[in-house]
């Protein structure tokens, strides 16, 4: 058996195991190793109920991989000089307003792609779903209060990517979509890769998003809606995602024209913000000695050598990129169940069978940390559980709380009586509504329509004189938003001037 044949048995045996330990449905990966490409396949099936067979051109949903080519796009127009990367971003975008006024008289271009705007990871990602605008989403950061003084902190904030991506659009003239389609798709010949599933089209070969949802795998929509936009949209397939690695591995160069200076790749892969090693982390690399984030990208040293890479994750779907450029080696993990570590131990797997090195036993290990997440998790549930008051009445009719409510950040919320329960529909946000049940005192356990969001305890509150004024609720805190958003019951007077 020639070495080629060799390595990729052995790297179909680890698939195989790690998808079925993680019961992933489909996977894609390839792997580029000097210029070249040495895998590109597809194991297991587009969708857990269906036929059809993963290949390397079949599209998933790779998350905020995408934030590494809305990173790319920025860095076109600094080629250009109509962008600077340390411009202030309101001299593109005048309106832009944070919590802060020091950090949105500050702000730069280079601040937006680097995590440390000061908002804590994920706040206000609700607005990704939302029917918004993208300039309506802007507008509203300045009602998101930050969790660390500006530049004081590492904070994964995909509301800063998608300002980014109002930037490109004021700029350029072009919507993201267009840019990232016309300026990087088209010159690469990533024929396969769309910027957002609205745009699939006529295509087939297209892998479906599947959920475990409270220990039951069932299949989930793409939300076509959301505006995940500049942070995390783009639907690729590894075979076009190889193009991209080898792209960033050859300093901006493809099949021998160049798309990026290679200065404009080293500040990308150039640590901006640092980021605390935690007690995992520094258990399963123990020769690990940084983790930061660039523009667009995470880095951190692996075995000795730089490490460039990202991972995704929207409904349904995880993805996992990672770069070696001292080594020329890029890998590129697709797969189409959330949550699952098969995309994270396969990229730990093939670094080390890349380099030489004798590969640990990921799946073990990972199967022991999972564990102990678990029991962590169901932990807390029972806390939760135990917590509840028993024998007790709301203060009010379920009439009296119903109404019409409004967020500063989310917008209005309508709360409606629907036979012997509460309903709440998000107004902009079509897919967030659900059935209130009533839990203990004045909170109620909300059973979200969606099943990726799981459920929520909304506790209400009251003016001390009989009246419902504000309503509190965590979307999906562990997965979405971790913000306690606060919804404010608008009287009937105010609704009659506001028309």
């Amino acid at each position: 058996m020639n070495p080629t044949a060799k390595l990729e048995k052995e790297i179909e045996e680890t698939v195989n195991k790690a998808m079925q330990t993680w019961k992933v449905p489909g996977l894609a990966l390839a792997v580029v190793k000097d210029d070249r490409v040495l895998l590109s396949k597809g194991y297991g099936s587009l969708d857990m109920d269906k036929p059809g067979k993963v290949d390397e051109h079949t599209l998933f949903a790779i998350g905020s991989n995408t934030k590494s080519f809305t990173a790319a796009a920025m860095a076109l127009l600094v080629q250009e000089g109509k962008v600077g990367w340390d411009d202030p971003v309101t001299k593109y975008l005048p309106a832009f307003k944070l919590h802060d006024p020091h950090a949105t008289e500050l702000m730069t271009i280079r601040d937006l792609l680097c995590h440390r705007s000061g908002l804590g990871t994920w706040a206000g990602d609700v607005l990704l779903l939302s029917s918004y605008p993208t300039v309506e989403v802007v507008r509203r950061l300045q009602y998101i209060p930050p969790e660390y003084s500006f530049r004081a902190g590492y904070g994964y904030s995909n509301l800063m990517f998608i300002t980014a991506g109002l930037v490109i659009e004021t700029v350029s003239g072009l919507s993201w979509d267009d840019f990232i389609r016309e300026r990087i798709f088209k010159p690469l010949g990533m024929t396969d890769s769309v910027t957002n599933p609205r745009y699939f089209a006529e295509r087939t070969n297209i892998a479906t998003p599947h959920e475990d949802v409270k220990g039951n795998l069932q299949t989930v929509a793409y939300r076509q809606d959301a505006h995940v936009g500049a942070a995390g949209s783009i639907c690729a397939s590894v075979a076009d995602l190889a193009l991209w690695m080898r792209l960033q591995l050859n300093q901006g160069s493809l099949e021998g024209k160049r798309l990026l200076d290679p200065g404009l790749i080293e500040e990308m892969h150039t640590p901006h913000t640092p980021i605390k090693l935690t007690a995992v982390e520094k258990k399963l690399f123990p020769s690990r000695h940084f983790s930061v984030y660039g523009l667009g990208w995470f880095l951190s040293d692996s075995n000795g050598r730089l490490t460039v890479r990202h991972t995704g994750g929207v409904d349904g779907m995880l993805s996992n990129m990672i770069l070696i450029p001292e080594e020329k080696l890029g890998i590129a993990i697709f797969t189409n169940k959330l949550p699952n570590a098969a995309y994270i131990i396969l990229g730990h797997f093939l670094i080390e069978k890349m380099l030489g090195l004798d590969p640990r036993d990921w799946v073990q290990t990972y199967i022991e940390l999972e564990k102990q997440g678990n029991a962590k998790t169901e932990a807390a549930k029972q806390q939760v559980t135990a917590s509840r008051a028993k024998n007790t009445r709301p203060s009010f009719d379920l009439e009296d709380y119903a109404g019409d409510y409004d967020s500063l950040i989310l917008g209005g919320a309508a709360l409606r009586v629907e036979g012997s329960a509460l309903h709440i529909q998000l107004q902009a946000h079509k897919s967030i509504s659900g059935t209130l049940e009533h839990w203990h005192y004045d909170t109620f356990l909300c059973k979200w329509d969606d099943p990726v969001l799981g459920e929520s305890l909304i506790p209400f509150i009251s003016d001390g004189q009989g009246r419902v004024i504000e309503l509190h609720v965590k979307i999906r805190e562990d997965w979405i938003d971790p913000l306690e958003h606060v919804f404010k019951k608008i009287k009937p007077q105010e609704k009659q001037n506001a028309k």
